[in-house]
């Protein structure tokens, strides 16, 4: 295990989030949606990519810090031409998944402390942004906040 400067150990929050989040999805779409992170698989005629962006420090003392985590999440549907009855499985989906995230407000991580993460939302939601891939493109900006470094 890697030292600390100060003698304290750490967790992988990123890791923790996004396999939460994963097998959140996963176990909503059980096999029919596969969730990849980054770009591991990326392949089939539709599914969920989990990009993690970024964290913002907003809170810290002397006993912890909460953190803001964000994770761009796309929706995949290998169709460019979208007529009506794609668009409507797409949207569909689109209103599946905001509801999903909606009744997960808080996630109980696999850490060490079963810490959870919470504030957990879609902030916003932006459909086809990517129309030169020839696929058509769901993208989110999902966020939640964290607890960690506990002394």
């Amino acid at each position: 295990m890697p030292s600390l400067v100060s003698g304290g150990t750490f967790e992988n929050n990123w890791k923790n989030i996004l396999d939460k989040l994963r097998n959140i999805l996963r176990a909503e779409f059980k096999g029919a949606l596969p969730v990849y992170i980054g770009e591991e698989g990326s392949e089939g005629s539709q599914f969920i990519r989990l990009d993690p962006v970024g964290s913002d420090l907003t809170d810290l003392s002397v006993t912890g810090e909460i953190r803001e985590y964000t994770i761009d999440v796309f929706y995949y549907f290998a169709e460019h031409n979208v007529k009506k009855a794609a668009l409507d499985h797409v949207l569909r989906y689109v209103s599946r998944i905001e509801a999903l995230i909606h009744d997960n407000l808080t996630m109980t991580l696999s850490d060490t402390n079963s810490s959870n993460a919470f504030n957990c939302r879609l902030e916003t939601t932006e459909l086809n942004p990517d129309e030169e891939s020839g696929v058509y493109v769901v993208q989110w900006e999902y966020k939640c906040q964290h607890q960690g470094n506990i002394a």
